[in-house]
């Protein structure tokens, strides 16, 4: 019996955790295939076979999901991968694939938490001018040329690892790989003079930690929220997105 195929588009640790439970449970009867986009230096790879680099949109993933004879596509990528989320619901109808979106809960905010929630970067830089003399920016290295008009806040930003090159250079770069403490998180911003942060709605156990230094020092935080995401069938866990795939792939 030939084995089925499914295609995770990855990038998160949920789907490094579901391509392992999906190789561990039927290896032998499923072919597990993970799509990484490719920017990270030194990604960590799960099980099963690696698939790197973009596909060139909607049509480029259709025609891979055919070639593959995909049985299933797990969109497990970045709550904030609305791009390829979208692309992936219109690969997965063009080609009568079934669709699964693995999207982690969002944060909520707690007692003692000050967010200012906006729907963009462009939103967020015009609140730091405002409110900022010293702002750290969490939201990934893709979003940095947007903060470039910021000239009286003194930039900090965090990133996993050191880009080639910075579109903001005065700005000081904090290195540093999730999973992040409280009580570091807390020690940098007292270092740096942190007033304000600006953060995405990631989610997950890995980063909270900054919200709880946010919350513990009274640092305002500007919360970039969610952009929405194509309908269809969704769950939020990698245990119910491993049960459900084995279901649908049966």
């Amino acid at each position: 019996m030939a084995r089925k195929t499914v295609v995770i588009l990855g990038g998160t640790a949920e789907a490094r955790r579901l391509a392992d439970a999906l190789v561990d449970e039927r290896g032998e009867r499923l072919r597990v295939i993970t799509s990484l986009a490719g920017r990270t230096k030194n990604p960590k790879y799960p099980k099963g076979e690696i698939r790197e680099g973009g596909f060139g949109g909607a049509d480029g993933l259709a025609a891979y999901l055919e070639d593959v004879s995909a049985g299933l596509l797990i969109d497990a990528t970045h709550p904030y991968a609305a791009q390829i989320s979208r692309h992936a619901a219109e690969a997965a109808v063009e080609k009568g694939v079934p669709r699964l979106l693995l999207n982690r809960p969002a944060w909520d905010a707690q007692d003692g938490d000050h967010w200012i929630h906006v729907k963009s970067v462009g939103e967020a830089v015009q609140e730091i001018s405002r409110k900022s003399d010293a702002c750290l920016i969490t939201t990934g290295v893709n979003d940095l040329v947007a903060f470039t008009p910021i000239i009286t806040t003194k930039l900090f930003v965090r990133l996993i690892e050191k880009p080639e090159s910075l579109p903001l250079q005065d700005a000081e770069i904090v290195i540093g790989s999730p999973p992040y403490r409280k009580d570091d998180e807390v020690a940098l911003m007292r270092m740096l003079g942190i007033d304000l942060m600006v953060t995405k709605n990631a989610g997950g156990d890995a980063t909270y930690a900054k919200i709880e230094a946010a919350r513990t020092l009274g640092i305002e935080v500007i919360m970039i929220d969610r952009p929405p995401l194509p309908d269809g069938e969704t769950v939020t866990s990698v245990d119910e997105a491993a049960r459900r795939a084995l279901e649908i792939l049966d």
